[in-house]
């Protein structure tokens, strides 16, 4: 990439760019006399070779000492209703229980850990913060997520029971480089901060570098709680949105881990060597902070801190662009670059003193007074959708037969229906048939049947939780676990959860349903559609709309949340807000079927609230064919037509 023009006219060993936003008025900033202050050590940054970070930090860097008066105090938090997930707080000097103090997440870059970054945290802390640094789920101190928890066994559980707890052999993956689970990890960390003693619920920050800082800037789409932003050594530029191809290699590996559970691996991070999975190369590319940047309100203060040669992400064009595009929308933001220096020397030396402390007076100025906006409504409570029954006996000469394949480390039930004359040889097109609102594989086999017969291979699932599908699984014990063993087996006490009801999860596993007829002989991996019904028909939208493998989809009387509404991050409500903070605090996988019972009742209420697919629709490829049925009469025929004829 080429280095804009601009770039090159930085005097005193600084620059920085201030936007004004429309209208002409300009955004309140920050100063940047810390720049040159640290003008000579700057310089020596970039000339000196033992300051050179070309691949990575080091443990030197990774030290700091705490500021007068400051604290620390390690959490656990929860997340996904099982994961502990670790934290380190920073208690600035002074701090009492009683009092109202802003607070901040601090989240750790690439496949790293939260040794790396608590400098900064302890760094706010000294300015007066509230900072917690945390390790993400799979790394460092915190636990691994249930789709990184195998059994080695079957899973006998069944949907009498919202949780089973037992001993079982089971295989524990660490690293796991997933941002989607990041952004779920920073939330959590969020909802921990609203309800610890001393802390401003409505005074919260995130602070994030490297791929940590794409990631707080996806967290500011995804959360109105959020007041400020620090993304530091990150480019999340403006880009368009829409799914991404899958390419050939990694088409190939998302066919093995839902056939094995478990993928290829290739090497991972910087500072911290270890394996993740090559399939993360393609889910983290579900999160683009750039193409989501509308959805931050003005309520959010963002400011982007890139490094000008820095060898990741191009230099400093991106983060220009994204605070550009914010100011315009009217988000308070600016963007400052690290004169001169690289990806890594962001952590350390003249580097270290000003990022964090640009990244302290944001948050000191932007976490002052907090301005709320109007809080999200929710949705009441939706009933199962009707089972859309079809008449009449299975055609003659479809054959039936169950099928099993993995969505993240669980196993999943499928019935595949074969048309007449179905060759593993031939190529035939394909439909996933999703469930509705708490439903079974079993309401839709009729539908299934139904488009076998007009010579399209159908399968219907069934969702993580579900019917004949595993569950849920957490560790009910004190298992041990080192980063450095990726995979490791066990025999412990786990706790598996069932009967819950997350769209995000349920659109997962449509999509590894989707790669699972991808790799079955006798299907065209180009020719799949799905099909679904009620909230499984908004699934059909958001499956559409993140994967360019879907040609075709049928929504059955879809529920529509998110048609006509603004695209914007989600606000709880005070009674949701109170949720999402005995979630986190106390969301230890309950071993009593009546604590499931109510944790599913929770998550369901707040996962259904942020629920917006038809927000979405717009993502859709305009080569991907979309009918929207709003009766169940004839149903079946219309849908068979639709897809006989779209694929």
């Amino acid at each position: 990439m080429n280095t804009p023009r601009h770039l090159h006219s930085i005097t005193a060993g600084a620059f920085l760019i201030s936007i004004a936003c429309l209208g002409g008025t300009a955004q309140a900033q920050i100063g940047t006399t810390v720049i040159e202050t640290q003008k000579a050590g700057l310089e020596r940054q970039t000339t000196d070779p033992d300051q050179k970070r070309e691949g990575g930090t080091q443990p030197r860097d990774w030290e700091y000492q705490l500021g007068d008066g400051v604290r620390t105090r390690q959490v656990t938090f929860y997340v996904d209703g099982g994961v502990p997930l670790y934290g380190k707080l920073f208690l600035p000097k002074g701090f009492t229980t009683t009092g109202s103090y802003p607070a901040v997440v601090v989240g750790h870059g690439i496949n790293a850990l939260s040794i790396g970054i608590e400098k900064f945290a302890a760094r706010f802390a000294e300015r007066g913060i509230v900072a917690m640094a945390i390790d993400y789920q799979s790394y460092g101190f915190s636990g691994s997520g249930s789709d990184d928890i195998r059994l080695l066994e079957p899973d006998t559980t069944t949907d009498g029971a919202a949780v089973t707890e037992a001993n079982r052999r089971i295989l524990l993956k660490r690293t796991n480089l997933n941002n989607v689970h990041e952004i779920a990890d920073f939330r959590a960390a969020v909802s921990f901060l609203q309800g610890e003693a001393g802390v401003d619920p409505d005074r919260i920050g995130i602070w994030g570098s490297s791929n940590g800082g794409a990631v707080v800037m996806a967290v500011a789409a995804a959360d109105a709680r959020v007041k400020a932003v620090v993304s530091q050594v990150s480019a999340p530029r403006p880009a368009a949105r829409g799914p991404v191809p899958i390419g050939a290699n990694l088409q190939k590996d998302a066919v093995m881990r839902v056939r094995t559970g478990q993928g290829g691996e290739v090497d991972g991070g910087f500072s911290f060597k270890s394996k993740i999975d090559a399939w993360s190369n393609q889910r983290n590319r579900d999160v683009r902070p750039g193409t989501t940047l509308d959805q931050i309100r003005p309520t959010t203060a963002v400011l982007v801190v890139p490094a000008e040669k820095d060898e990741l992400t191009g230099g400093a064009a991106g983060a220009i662009e994204a605070a550009k595009f914010l100011t315009e929308r009217g988000v308070p933001s600016q963007a400052v670059v690290l004169p001169g220096l690289s990806h890594f020397q962001a952590y350390s030396n003249a580097g270290f003193e000003v990022g964090s402390t640009l990244a302290a007076d944001w948050f000191t100025k932007y976490l002052a007074k907090p301005a709320s906006p109007a809080m999200s409504k929710g949705l009441p409570a939706l009933p199962p959708p009707p089972a859309p029954a079809v008449a009449g006996p299975t055609p003659s000469g479809v054959t039936v037969r169950d099928a099993s394949f993995f969505s993240e480390a669980v196993p999943i039930h499928g019935k595949l229906f074969l048309p007449s004359g179905f060759n593993a040889s031939g190529a035939a097109a394909a439909v996933v048939l999703a469930p509705g609102w708490g439903e079974t594989a079993a309401s839709v086999e009729g539908h299934a049947a139904h488009f076998a017969g007009k010579g399209l291979v159908a399968m219907a699932i069934d969702y993580r939780g579900w019917g004949k599908s595993g569950g849920f699984i957490y560790l009910a014990d004190n298992t041990r676990w080192d980063d450095r063993l990726r995979f490791s087996q066990h025999t412990s006490k786990v706790r598996i959860r069932r009967k819950r009801l997350l769209p995000d999860a349920q659109v997962i596993d449509i999509r590894n349903a989707i790669t699972f007829l991808q790799g079955e002989p006798g299907v065209d991996p180009a020719r799949i559609g799905v099909w679904g019904v009620g909230v499984s028909g908004g699934h059909v939208v958001a499956v559409a709309a993140a994967d360019a493998r879907v040609k075709t989809g049928v929504a059955l009387t879809a529920v529509i949340q998110g048609k006509d509404t603004p695209r914007e991050s989600f606000n709880p409500s005070p009674a949701q807000r109170a949720v999402m903070v005995r979630l986190s605090r106390t969301g230890q996988a309950p071993a009593t079927q009546p604590a499931a019972v109510a944790m599913n009742a929770d998550e369901a209420s707040i996962a259904l609230a942020e629920y917006r697919p038809f927000n979405l629709t717009d993502q859709i490829p305009k080569t991907t064919a979309i009918l929207y049925l709003d009766s169940a009469k004839d149903a079946a025929d219309a849908a068979a037509d639709w897809f006989v004829k779209h694929l």
